[in-house]
């Protein structure tokens, strides 16, 4: 708990002397140790104090791959999410490229979002799939870069014990799996595809589901995502062609249907 409280007084004190580079003060020595801090905030903790960004990506482990969405990727996003979210509450831009990963881990992280008073913009590079494509929908607003690709399918599991614990986890994962299905269709219903078929919440998920069970892993490129409602604009098009522009500057409220 100590070196968070003295990572944040590092982290306002970077803020201030970061504003007085931008403004071309503060002495030249200053200016350098700024921008060293500012490496250090963005590559050991993933956040970019000065401009409201967030990095979400798994662990570096150069002897496997990417672990995807854990309890270390959740708990560092949440406390660099909180900060942002107690300096004001203007727009967060928050960078993500993972995979899938751990359902609750990914919850965590998706009712962060959702719980924040500042609005949020996702950007996704290379993948939203399985996990990582629920998060996005707790997004204010959700952008995909031209070559990224959404994912959905049933989650899966791995069980052991006896007969009662495991008909427990199938339970809680058909559970789970349920409640996905709801996240993408509260979103989706707004789309055309589905405005225009007049479909209401408990329809899309009907939709998605059958959709899931035809194919197992559903994937959409960037432009089938934004078709279907699961992503809102591509970066570098239309309205979307700079990250100033993607500063959402409110909540999108997400109703039940």
């Amino acid at each position: 708990m100590a070196s968070l409280a003295l990572w944040s007084i590092t982290g306002y004190q970077s803020l201030f002397w970061q504003q007085k580079a931008k403004k071309g003060k503060g002495k030249p020595e200053m200016v350098k140790e700024t921008h060293k801090q500012l490496l250090q905030d963005i590559h050991q903790h993933h956040i970019n104090i000065q401009n409201r960004e967030i990095y979400l990506h798994g662990n570096y482990s150069y002897d496997s791959e990417e672990p995807c969405i854990e309890y270390r990727m959740a708990t560092t996003f949440i406390k660099n999410l909180q900060l942002l979210d107690g300096i004001n509450n203007n727009g967060i831009i928050v960078h993500m490229h993972t995979g899938g990963g751990d359902w609750l881990d990914g919850m965590a992280i998706y009712n962060a979002v959702r719980f924040a008073k500042s609005p949020i913009t996702f950007i996704t590079y290379g993948r939203a799939t399985s996990m990582s494509g629920v998060i996005l929908q707790a997004a204010d607003l959700r952008i995909l870069t031209e070559d990224s690709e959404i994912m959905l399918h049933h989650g899966s599991i791995g069980v052991d014990g006896n007969s009662i614990s495991v008909k427990s986890a199938i339970e809680t994962n058909e559970a789970n799996c349920k409640r996905m299905l709801e996240l993408f269709a509260l979103r989706a219903v707004r789309a055309n595809y589905f405005k225009e078929k007049d479909y209401t919440t408990q329809q899309i998920v009907k939709y998605i589901n059958k959709k899931l069970e035809q194919k197992s892993d559903w994937y959409l490129s960037a432009k089938e995502a934004i078709h279907y409602g699961f992503a809102d604009g591509i970066l570098g098009e239309g309205k979307y062609n700079n990250l100033d522009k993607l500063r959402y500057d409110k909540k999108t409220r997400i109703r039940k249907q």
